[in-house]
């Protein structure tokens, strides 16, 4: 939705305010009140067997009056069927979610500085998504499945500063932190210092559920023992 209120503040704007302009491709400006109120577009590229359609689909109110509107081809019918209308004047049977709609268009108008802003966090909080899908799926390979063995053994046991990031982020529930760790090196979550404990430890010692299931999505054990015997669950019994 908020892709389609962007494209429609463009066309509202097109010429009248910074990077607000219309592709060249599909639309063709072809009329302008005086104060750029009222905006009339041609549209591009349109089928021959659209213009048939239409042509053939005229609801004229009249046989031979003049007064024929057309309606929406088939090729279009599914972007149709997802538009919205915005409340008339005389017309006060709207929802609450139209009035939002709304809402967030007039918002668009007065800053779209803040309205790329805002396009550009949906965009990057989809590709974290797909990169967070990625990486779950690649925890699940039996090459890495060995190096996250590996990694559990004693021989690398060790205080780092990675170590020590990890406790920090954990102990202060930095779910955005962690899934940045992550994302520069997925086998860090599988760290542990000398004294065996890891992420997983530290969740279940500060009982953060979301933080041990985000851990677990990503194949971090909570059977693998520390120094003392124990197991991350032990913690959380304390």
């Amino acid at each position: 939705r908020t892709q389609s209120l962007l494209s429609l503040y463009k066309l509202h704007s097109n010429g009248l305010a910074p990077g607000a302009e219309v592709d060249r491709n599909r639309f063709k400006d072809v009329h302008q009140s005086k104060n750029g109120k009222v905006r009339i577009y041609k549209i591009l590229s349109v089928s021959k067997e659209s213009k048939d359609w239409v042509r053939s689909n005229r609801m004229c109110d009249a046989p031979g009056s003049w007064f024929c509107p057309g309606q929406y081809p088939p090729a279009v019918q599914k972007i149709v069927d997802q538009g919205r209308n915005f409340a008339q004047l005389e017309d006060f049977n709207r929802g609450e979610s139209d009035e939002e709609y709304q809402k967030k268009y007039f918002e668009m108008l007065n800053d779209p500085d803040k309205a790329d802003k805002k396009v550009m966090a949906k965009e990057r909080a989809r590709a974290t998504t797909t990169q967070l899908k990625e990486l779950e799926d690649m925890m699940k390979q039996p090459q890495v499945q060995e190096q996250i063995k590996e990694m559990n053994s004693r021989d690398y046991w060790m205080d780092t500063e990675m170590t020590s990031k990890l406790w920090g982020v954990i102990a202060g529930n930095d779910v955005a932190g962690l899934k940045e760790v992550m994302e520069m090196d997925p086998m860090a979550l599988h760290a542990r210092s000398k004294d065996g404990r890891g992420p997983m430890f530290w969740a279940y010692e500060r009982g953060n559920g979301k933080m041990i299931k985000f851990l677990k999505r990503f194949g971090v054990s909570d059977t693998f023992k520390d120094s003392f015997g124990k197991v991350p669950a032990d913690l959380g019994k304390q």
